[in-house]
């Protein structure tokens, strides 16, 4: 379930790999001229109401809190229609990415296999 390719190792002791920053980025993969209005929060934070026209990609960053149990829930809207999704989950996401990319495609988001730079992981639907 990677959305990236990368690797996290306790043994290195360093705290910035227990606690520190993770980047998501959210691009807007819907077809052309199909502008994406998404409004992004946490328990602790409220990213606002964003919009991103084809292909442009907003970035946010965090620090995952002391309970590991950090979830950035997104509600997507295109042509009307609204979508759910977690674009950051702690449980799913902590051991793959600490840069974790996504593309908001119509029928659900898709995160990026590293190697090829394409966004082609599309194992979630939209709740």
């Amino acid at each position: 379930m990677a959305v990236s390719e990368g690797t996290w190792d306790l043994s290195s002791g360093s705290w910035d790999d227990l606690f520190g920053y993770r980047h998501v980025y959210i691009r807007n993969g819907l077809d052309n001229g199909t502008i994406l209005t998404f409004h992004c929060k946490s328990k602790d934070d409220d990213l606002g109401i964003h919009t991103l026209n084809n292909d442009e990609e907003f970035k946010f960053q965090f620090r995952r809190n002391l309970f590991s149990n950090t979830v950035f829930c997104c509600n997507f809207t295109w042509n009307g229609i609204s979508h759910r999704f977690d674009i950051y989950n702690y449980k799913r996401d902590e051991i793959y990415c600490h840069d974790c990319y996504w593309s908001i495609k119509p029928q659900r988001p898709c995160g990026i296999r590293q190697k090829t730079r394409t966004y082609d992981i599309c194992r979630y639907d939209y709740y």
